[in-house]
């Protein structure tokens, strides 16, 4: 069974005005942020379906039709009847909150304790809003800037030397290392925080932007002091985290995998993401969201990160495929030229293939092709035969459930 789908738009405010209009090739004269194009049957945006004979309008209703079916009986036990996975597109034109995100331990442990405390899902303060980790993975589709993991202490210590009301916390990381200097900076009080990045803000603020470059913490710092300017008149604590994490600056066609525990935070670009289904995060700054501190503390991991900047491996003419830790989901990409045709066995589990530039359509079924911004829900056990359409080559992303 296949079904056409529409990605579900996200309009946060930090998302870019041009990236995924173009894309779904509309206007978009308003000026609205497009941030994300959801492609899955997530609860705060599942996927509409493009063509509706039935009541069913969007891919979690269809979904719900025959979930054993469609999801196959593993991915239904496992999953609760849910795709186990998320795919998106992002356009990054604001940075994003500094986060992590917990084990499949700590999350089934920590859902259950809020619903015993009888904390309601949608409440701001709630924490666990399902059982499930959140492992993510990005292909950059533009030059693309995040930050990703803790540097050495070492190499921390050295960046906050060079900022003079941070130097304190430089020795703290020399001598006590990441865990206890971290932990010292996130668990001080937010006046104190004022005071130490007071100084910081004025003398970035005053320095001209092309004195900066995208590789030094000054630059991103100075962005987020004119991005988080709180209406309390606040100093967001987060900002230090920039000096004690990697700057990893991707090229287009590069992936990188974030797991569970990992610091991070998207600075700028468009991405695909794909993730598993999951609403848990733990935030740590450049937010005015809900921050659970201790609990923060309690699910990072301080080992230094070593970025692993992937390649796709390639697997012939048509196909690459990124190959990451990962049991939860897989990503595939594949390139079609003028009247090429694809055909993609069977396999366990569903998986979405979307089209993110070029036409595409079904040569065995009398289906309409779909274009840039949609795509194809592959039901568990379903072999497919793609053929290229229109005269430019067609770009295709994969989600599906690893095969072993």
């Amino acid at each position: 069974m296949i079904k056409q789908i529409k990605g579900f738009v996200q309009h946060y405010a930090w998302g870019g005005y041009h990236f995924l209009p173009s894309i779904l090739s509309i206007d978009n004269n308003e000026r609205k942020p497009f941030a994300e194009l959801w492609f899955g049957d997530h609860s705060g945006g599942t996927s509409p379906l493009i063509r509706n004979h039935q009541k069913e309008e969007n891919l979690r209703q269809f979904i719900d039709l025959n979930p054993t079916s469609l999801l196959g009986e593993k991915t239904y036990i496992k999953d609760g009847g849910r795709l186990p996975f998320l795919l998106k597109i992002l356009d990054v034109h604001k940075m994003l909150s500094i986060q992590a995100h917990p084990s499949k331990e700590a999350a089934v442990k920590g859902f259950n304790d809020e619903n015993n405390r009888q904390i309601p899902l949608n409440a701001p303060h709630r924490v666990f809003k399902d059982q499930n980790p959140k492992p993510e993975m990005m292909v950059a589709l533009s030059p693309f800037w995040l930050l990703h993991g803790f540097l050495p202490a070492e190499k921390a210590a050295e960046q906050l030397d060079m900022v003079p009301s941070l130097k304190e916390f430089s020795s703290i990381f020399k001598t006590e290392g990441i865990k206890n200097g971290y932990q010292k900076w996130m668990e001080l009080p937010q006046n104190d925080i004022d005071k130490i990045l007071a100084p910081l803000r004025k003398s970035l603020l005053d320095k001209p932007d092309t004195s900066l470059q995208k590789t030094s913490p000054d630059f991103w710092a100075k962005k987020a002091f004119h991005d988080f300017s709180r209406e309390d008149g606040h100093l967001d604590r987060g900002i230090f985290s920039i000096y004690v994490m990697n700057i990893v600056h991707l090229q287009p066609g590069e992936a990188i995998f974030q797991d569970s525990g990992l610091l991070h935070a998207y600075l700028e670009g468009s991405n695909i993401e794909l993730m598993v289904n999951s609403d848990n995060v733990f935030r740590g700054g450049l937010t005015d969201k809900y921050m659970d501190i201790p609990l923060l503390l309690d699910h990072l991991d301080f080992n230094p990160t070593l970025p692993n900047i992937l390649k796709p491996a390639v697997i012939n003419e048509n196909e690459k495929k990124f190959i990451i830790p990962s049991t939860d989901f897989e990503l595939k990409e594949y390139e079609l030229q003028k009247g090429d045709e694809l055909i993609i066995e069977s396999s366990e589990g569903p998986s979405i293939i979307l089209c993110l530039h070029g036409s595409i359509c079904l040569k065995t079924e009398d289906t309409l092709p779909i274009t840039s911004g949609e795509a194809f829900f592959i039901a568990h056990n379903t072999k497919i035969h793609l053929e290229q359409k229109g005269e430019e080559s067609a770009v295709l992303f994969k989600a599906g459930i690893p095969t072993f």
